[in-house]
């Protein structure tokens, strides 16, 4: 279903899986010194059990960082909204410079930080920090392990600086899944989109517009198993700052097919 930005800018918060990661499964991207500065700042004593680390391109003295704490064993630490303290930064000189932090129930799967060109006026560019959660616990229809469409795996947020804060400006679903026709546990016919962002030369409250493109893959199966790829196309939408933020494009359904939308009788979102 649809979400609001606003009722996401507390970092997808409400997006963040079941499953608790509380063992690191990958090799850490931070180094020591970058973990204990986000941890000062944020005052926490808590074990970091997720930690992506990545240089700013336009100021490679400055790292941008993406760090979970787990202080579920603090008594002193432990509140009611969740014992897991999100944390994004800048830091540089080994002292956070600007930050974010929310706290959640649940813990994420992983970050990635995604340092694309958006450059979305002469002196702000944009970074974008993405959450990937279970997918399995955002299924849209209600028929569990058999839905119409889900939203994919992966969430994408830009955010920009200012001043000593961290400021979140656009959020998007990077995956999509829709059942076009067939039975709701053995589609026939299905088409699922990647998203990639990019900044149009055009601009709105003095932000560069941004282009979604929805890479579109049209698959039919037969028996319920042998798939094939039929159709490839993309979709493509603009989105504008409205002096806040360009909005979100959570569930988002400007890329299903026309037939889909009639079906169901809704609008492209």
């Amino acid at each position: 279903m649809h979400k609001t930005f606003w009722l996401l800018s507390l970092l997808v918060a409400a997006f963040m899986p079941s499953a608790h990661a509380h063992e690191k499964q990958w090799q850490s991207s931070c180094d020591s010194t970058t973990i204990k500065a986000v941890a000062a700042w944020a005052g926490v004593k808590g074990k970091a059990i997720i930690e992506e680390c990545k240089a700013m391109p336009n100021a490679p003295d400055t790292t941008i960082a993406a760090i979970t704490f787990d202080f579920s064993h603090d008594e002193a630490r432990a509140v009611d909204d969740g014992n897991y303290l999100h944390v994004y930064a800048l830091v540089k000189a080994s002292k956070v410079v600007a930050a974010y932090r929310f706290t959640a129930e649940d813990n994420a799967v992983s970050y990635r930080i995604d340092t694309a060109r958006y450059v979305l006026s002469k002196d702000i560019r944009a970074f974008g920090i993405v959450v990937s959660y279970n997918v399995d616990s955002h299924m849209r229809d209600s028929r569990p392990g058999c839905p119409d469409a889900n939203d994919g795996g992966e969430i994408l947020t830009l955010w920009i600086r200012e001043g000593e804060k961290l400021r979140p400006v656009f959020g998007i679903n990077l995956d999509g899944w829709i059942r076009i026709e067939g039975e709701p546990c053995a589609p026939r016919k299905s088409e699922s989109a990647r998203m990639t962002i990019s900044t149009e030369k055009t601009a709105s409250h003095g932000f560069a517009d941004l282009a979604i493109t929805a890479h579109v893959t049209q698959e039919l199966c037969v028996d319920h198993e042998d798939c094939s790829v039929t159709e490839k196309r993309t979709a493509r939408k603009i989105v504008k700052y409205n002096g806040k933020s360009y909005g979100s494009e959570y569930s988002s359904r400007f890329w299903w097919p026309s037939e889909v939308r009639q079906k169901w009788n809704i609008e492209p979102k």
